[in-house]
């Protein structure tokens, strides 16, 4: 029986193609994928080159640290598609996911991303105390993904929130850090790199009508 793509995971270039391929197929034609908006929204929200070299660094992360990625916290639930997606290539101990439920999304999407995962989720604002001291309960984390409120006073609040939470060989990433309807991300990571204290990587792919970065 032939191994899944993420079970099956290589550093080679043949295998990365396979991978981006496969991500078209699940995202819309504005990000370069093959899909048209049907309004069901059980699309991924990524660029499929963006995801692929985000999982691809991940990757060599743990091989160059000798360390596996087994807690996740994932800031923006949402339907849950991007976690899933992350969790099928890293295969995670325990998940936390952070939402405040507020935004559009497909039910039936939602429930299946909940399934077949060691998944918490806490619903409420990231940003309240309340939502901090039950994660902080939950925690350390080796990667934490921050896509939840885009405005610059949120994601600095996400940030300085939750990297007190991440184990000592963690990573944090964020979303939409190349993303023009939302400059509060980038605004807050340019200063992150100003800081001149992280090791950053940026995954940006542009050329489609829209446009979104990982970092």
């Amino acid at each position: 029986m032939n191994k899944l793509i993420y079970d099956r995971f290589e550093f080679t270039d043949t295998y990365k193609a396979e991978l981006i391929e496969f991500f078209k197929h699940m995202t819309n034609v504005e990000l370069g994928g093959y899909r048209i908006f049907d309004g069901t929204r059980t699309h991924i929200i990524q660029s499929p080159i963006e995801l692929c070299e985000f999982i691809f660094a991940l990757k060599n992360y743990e091989q160059k640290k000798m360390y596996k990625l087994s807690t996740f916290l994932d800031i923006g639930f949402a339907a849950g598609i991007n976690n899933t997606i992350l969790n099928k290539f890293f295969n995670f101990n325990e998940i936390i996911g952070i939402d405040d439920l507020g935004d559009e999304r497909n039910g039936m999407t939602f429930k299946a991303n909940m399934m077949h995962k060691n998944l918490t989720l806490v619903c409420g604002d990231s940003t309240s105390q309340r939502i901090i001291d039950h994660v902080n309960k939950l925690g350390p984390y080796d990667l934490i993904f921050i896509d939840a409120n885009h405005n610059y006073e949120y994601v600095k609040k996400d940030f300085n929130n939750y990297k007190q939470f991440l184990s000592e060989k963690g990573v944090i990433g964020f979303h939409d850090i190349d993303n023009p309807d939302h400059p509060g991300v980038l605004q807050f990571w340019n200063e992150l790199k100003e800081t001149g204290s992280y090791e950053q990587k940026e995954f940006v792919c542009r050329g489609f009508p829209l446009q979104y970065g990982i970092g």
